[in-house]
């Protein structure tokens, strides 16, 4: 099986994208695929801990807060561009505790690991 990195650098703002990456992300996991989901520029808002989540859906597609929980059972790694929440005004405390805060470097080391298929939103 392969290790899908999904960068999503939308939410609210652009909900196709978002929605279309956490989708590619939640099919990934259930064809038993390894999943690290980063949420970077304005993906970071996808991991925050208040109701910033409740009510955002696409026609046609699951709400983001059903994939979101359908990746969290499932396991998936979610990581937070660090950077990219500091410029958003946000603390570590306003996301969600599965959720762990890293900078470019682990996203580089994740990306160039042999077998990682990196997808960008």
């Amino acid at each position: 099986m392969s290790h899908f990195f999904v960068n999503i650098t939308h939410a609210a703002n652009d909900l196709d994208r978002a929605t279309v990456g956490l989708v590619l992300a939640k099919n990934a996991l259930a064809e038993g695929h390894q999943v690290t989901l980063f949420l970077s520029l304005d993906g970071v808002h996808l991991a925050r801990a208040d109701n910033y989540v409740d009510g955002l859906q696409e026609p046609t597609f699951p709400s983001v807060k059903e994939l979101l929980d359908f990746l969290l059972a499932q396991k998936a790694t979610i990581w937070v561009c660090a950077g990219c929440y500091k410029k958003r005004g946000l603390e570590e405390t306003h996301f969600i505790p599965e959720a762990e805060i890293v900078g470019a470097g682990a996203a580089i080391k994740a990306m160039a690991t042999p077998g990682v298929v990196p997808v960008y939103y």
